[in-house]
């Protein structure tokens, strides 16, 4: 046997489920990141789309790999189902999981398995993503360590019950811990947060301070949507409560219960109103402060639950007139 081939064979082999609907447009930079990877690990790739109507299956018959396997629906199921469906075939030690519109970088599973295999207590790892738009022009990074969560290993349950940080794209973990949030449950189909949660629970985060991911945001992806028609803020309640009342470690939340509450009904609150929806931000903002009123008596927040009252239009007036005023 070659010498190379025998370092290939004694590679860890990875799956990388690719989560696809109608995303014909952004899978082949997507794929062509996957199949351009440093590393000559060996790749199971399962692409996993959920009955797209576009060219989706015309845009995979380019692709002559044998490492690609691609499975549909023949019905749209949802994201839950679609995640579900892509696990039962997963094969490999460690997993990723990335949707279509999203890249990676040459680097992510060097930087990724180095930090697994390093750390035997780590289940799953992260890193920082850089910030893309619909035409790929970079418009920010996403970092845990921007975030105030310093690299490394450690036990970081609690901090993902408070604060999501993890982006999905920069996500590896081993598929033994994975399978512990497998069935997603139905209709969680904003379940990145579950999953990892799931496995947070009983297994340390590596961080790594590098950015192994390129994220797009664009009007049709979920997180843009999800605002708009309530399915995040449904998921969130429907999460924390599942963890709160569920988890092997429920009795360490006990403590931060509200807290976490109120911070997540704040975030949504923010979230609505940058979306002008003034109504749904109000009530999460009183939800908020009736939670934990001195976590958020803060003036940002303050000034836009009056904002919801005003309208945008005398808000931004009221705004302009106070600055004036302190600058005099």
């Amino acid at each position: 046997m070659h010498g190379e081939d025998a370092e290939r064979r004694d590679l860890p082999l990875i799956s990388i489920v690719v989560n696809t609907y109608n995303g014909a447009r952004y899978l082949p930079e997507c794929l062509d990141s996957i199949l351009a990877i440093d590393g000559r690990f060996p790749l199971q790739i399962i692409v996993m789309d959920d009955a797209s109507q576009d060219d989706t299956a015309s845009v995979l018959a380019r692709y002559h790999d044998d490492r690609i396997q691609f499975v549909q629906h023949h019905h749209n199921k949802g994201a839950a189902e679609a995640v579900n469906t892509a696990f039962s075939l997963v094969r490999g030690t460690f997993t990723a999981r990335i949707d279509y519109d999203d890249r990676y970088r040459p680097h992510f599973l060097l930087r990724a398995i180095e930090a697994l295999q390093r750390n035997p207590k780590a289940g799953l790892v992260c890193g920082s993503v850089q910030m893309i738009d619909g035409d790929g022009k970079p418009c920010g990074i996403s970092s845990p360590v921007q975030q105030g969560y310093e690299a490394g290993c450690g036990d970081h349950f609690l901090n993902l019950m408070r604060h999501y940080f993890v982006t999905a794209p920069t996500l590896l973990a081993r598929t033994q811990i994975w399978k512990r949030a497998i069935p997603i449950p139905s209709g969680m189909n904003f379940c990145d947060w579950y999953m990892t949660l799931m496995m947070a629970e009983v297994s340390e985060l590596c961080i790594i301070d590098d950015t192994l991911a390129d994220y797009r945001i664009h009007p049709l992806n979920m997180h843009s949507t999800m605002v708009v028609d309530g399915t995040g803020e449904h998921t969130t309640w429907r999460v924390l409560d599942y963890f709160t009342q569920n988890s092997i470690r429920a009795s360490e939340l006990i403590e931060f219960k509200s807290e976490i509450y109120a911070h997540h009904a704040a975030e949504w609150g923010n979230r609505y109103f940058g979306a002008q929806m003034p109504l749904q931000a109000r009530r999460c903002y009183l939800r908020a402060f009736s939670l934990k009123p001195r976590q958020h008596f803060r003036k940002k927040i303050l000034w836009r639950l009056l904002g919801t009252f005003l309208g945008g239009r005398h808000y931004t007036w009221l705004k302009h007139l106070y600055r004036g005023t302190l600058k005099k």
